[in-house]
């Protein structure tokens, strides 16, 4: 006590005090006192780790925001003047979008909140803030500040949950990103298992496009994302472990003309229009690049992003799309027909995504456990792919 007061410069007794207050507050001994020292418990050793984390990303974001190193002089002088006020001000800023809708959700005045964050911008040397048309909000360095901030803080509900854990309570949280495309039969089915083994736990998954997904995971509003993997994902703060292959096929409606023929040919095919992904979807480059090669049929009389709206059309029509083939065989049985065409295209894997520099709590190592082993030998084997590192 007496040496973490002297590196704070506080006395002992307000360190002891704060200590104490800590552990009333998580309800957890997290200090052993002897008359050696004070040593941490194994619920302060949870904690501890965290912590580190937890500082450990808020240095990082204010190094990102001064354009320096992390270790540099001028990260150390910020560090220590930036308070739990800063980071709550403006992380509420970013969720709520502006300054007045902040303020109510953190039940202040609007000039209270005022006062932190523009002391905050001083502090970083650059503008937070900009006018929007209903308020001010976040300018993009802002923007980006608030999410290191989230990452931070992060942490230390993980710690919390962690502590829960340990203590047999696992009344935390896991968030999943699931792309639209994705099989989740199987996915539904390790939901259920993780949830009879962890009756406290709750799950939340969240479908989406890819983009939505990977900025609310980047923000730290979802854990992990699970679907098509991009090799290499766009940010290079992710991390990606591909579990299995699923490939593109060319499909159908029962009893199209198609499925009469025993091996259906380019020639085939041409006489059929398509259903056209929108541009933004990986789908299209593939669809585009088979048209051109194969000299197929390039009218475009439907373009959809909606999979709901690809397999109603193609139940009450001639047409013909691509979907991947895990999708069909777990979420569509029989509902359409695969064609015996092989789709020249790269690989398509299927796996997980992660921040790269994520530590998933024992719960988040579970579900992913679960996960590898559920779809173990789908598809092509993905033995060969690069996992992510497993820090748990």
């Amino acid at each position: 006590m007496s040496g973490a007061a002297g590196a704070l410069h506080l006395t002992q007794p307000a360190i002891t005090r704060s200590v104490r207050a800590l552990e009333r507050q998580l309800a957890a001994k997290l200090l052993e006192r002897t008359r050696s020292g004070s040593f941490l418990t194994e619920e302060g050793r949870i904690l501890d780790r965290r912590t580190r984390r937890f500082f450990q990303q808020l240095q990082a974001a204010v190094a990102a925001a001064l354009e320096c190193d992390a270790g540099s002089e001028a990260v150390v002088r910020l560090m220590r003047k930036i308070s739990e006020v800063h980071i709550r001000g403006l992380i509420a800023i970013a969720r709520t979008q502006n300054f007045r809708r902040a303020a109510a959700a953190l039940g202040i005045a609007e000039p209270t909140l005022h006062r932190p964050a523009r002391d905050l911008e001083r502090l970083v040397g650059q503008p937070l803030f900009r006018r929007t048309f209903d308020g001010i909000g976040l300018s993009p360095a802002g923007a980006e500040l608030a999410r290191r901030f989230t990452l931070a803080s992060a942490e230390i509900q993980a710690g919390i949950d962690d502590m829960a854990i340990h203590n047999g309570a696992a009344a935390m949280r896991i968030s999943v990103g699931v792309l639209v495309l994705a099989p989740k039969r199987r996915l539904s089915i390790v939901t259920e298992t993780m949830l009879a083994r962890h009756p406290a736990a709750q799950l939340t998954i969240q479908e989406g496009g890819y983009d939505e997904l990977i900025g609310a995971m980047r923000s730290g509003a979802i854990d992990i994302i699970f679907g098509a993997l991009r090799s290499p994902p766009p940010f290079g703060d992710l991390a990606e472990e591909a579990l299995f292959e699923d490939p593109y096929c060319v499909v159908c409606r029962r009893g199209h003309p198609l499925t009469q023929l025993r091996r259906p040919g380019r020639a085939d095919l041409r006489q059929y229009d398509w259903i056209f992904p929108t541009s933004a979807l990986p789908r299209r480059d593939v669809l585009d690049t088979l048209i051109a090669e194969w000299r197929l049929s390039s009218r475009m009389q439907l373009e959809t992003n909606s999979l709901s709206a690809v397999t109603s059309a193609l139940a009450v029509s001639d047409r013909i799309s691509l979907l991947p083939r895990e999708y069909l065989a777990e979420d569509q049985p029989g509902a359409l027909a695969v064609l015996d065409i092989r789709v020249p295209a790269r690989r398509r894997m299927v796996g997980l995504t992660t921040r790269l520099d994520w530590f998933p709590t024992a719960l988040h190592a579970d579900f992913m456990a679960l996960l590898r082993d559920a779809y173990r030998g789908a598809g092509r084997s993905a033995s060969t792919a690069n996992r992510m590192p497993r820090r748990f």
